[in-house]
């Protein structure tokens, strides 16, 4: 395997996996805090058992679903 395949695979992993973070963590924390407004549940509850749970299922989702979004937008190829 040459050298530029494996900065091109180091480069998509990079931009997959830090934009499906930022996105899963961004979702998870908004969806917890509706969650906690409209349930009157306190702060580190709505988090752990509504938050986390949720940021793995969208951070798997995204992982799998976003890298066609990024090629087709040329952000990876």
């Amino acid at each position: 395997m040459s050298l530029r395949r494996i900065l091109a695979a180091e480069r998509t992993i990079t931009i997959v996996g830090s934009i499906s973070l930022a996105s899963s963590g961004l979702y998870a924390f908004l969806i917890a805090s509706l969650f906690r407004s409209a349930l009157k549940v306190n702060e580190s509850s709505a988090l752990l058992w509504i938050g986390m749970p949720l940021f793995a299922v969208l951070l798997i989702l995204h992982i799998w679903v976003l890298p066609k979004h990024l090629r087709k937008a040329g952000f990876i190829e």
